[in-house]
């Protein structure tokens, strides 16, 4: 080692590589979920769709018939809420809810569902171990040529406590 010279270390560096690198991550994680998407519902998602999942904030997304049945979660569903694909596959959301739901922020999901158009609600849902957390539900109808509304997409976010 020759004395009195300075090493860089690449460490020094991580903390804005690290920003690139959760970028390309959620990038990945959002196109990942697109085509995913896309292939459930057998069609191309409207463009201000794409622009919502890839610029929103989510740990889940969820997506349900017009009945509200689930027909595909993505892989941050089973880590938020600790149920399998399998077992959300075909079950109403409701499946989540409990003790602490409250009744208005049901109605509010249900006014919501009725207006036909996007809006988000926060509610209490449960994780299968029965641990409770605070769920931001972004829903967004997907809109048939001419069927009207043929499934809802939810980008759901956990709230942490301030």
């Amino acid at each position: 080692m020759v004395k009195n010279k300075k090493y860089l270390s690449p460490l020094l560096c991580w903390d804005i590589y690290s920003v690139y690198f959760d970028s390309l991550i959620a990038g990945s994680k959002s196109n990942g979920d697109v085509n995913q998407l896309q292939s459930i519902i057998g069609r191309q998602l409207e463009g201000w769709i794409i622009d919502e999942i890839k610029l929103e904030a989510y740990d889940a997304l969820v997506v349900t018939d017009a009945l509200q049945k689930i027909q595909w979660v993505s892989d941050g569903f089973s880590k938020m809420t600790g149920y399998s694909k399998s077992f959300a596959i075909g079950k109403s959301p409701h499946f989540l809810q409990g003790a602490k739901t409250t009744e208005s922020s049901k109605n509010a999901i249900r006014k919501g569902l009725k207006n036909g158009g996007q809006f988000t609600q926060s509610v209490y849902n449960y994780r299968k171990n029965g641990a409770e957390y605070l769920c931001q539900i972004k829903l967004i109808p997907i809109l048939g040529k001419e069927d009207g509304v043929t499934h809802y997409l939810a980008l759901e976010r956990e709230l942490k406590a301030a």
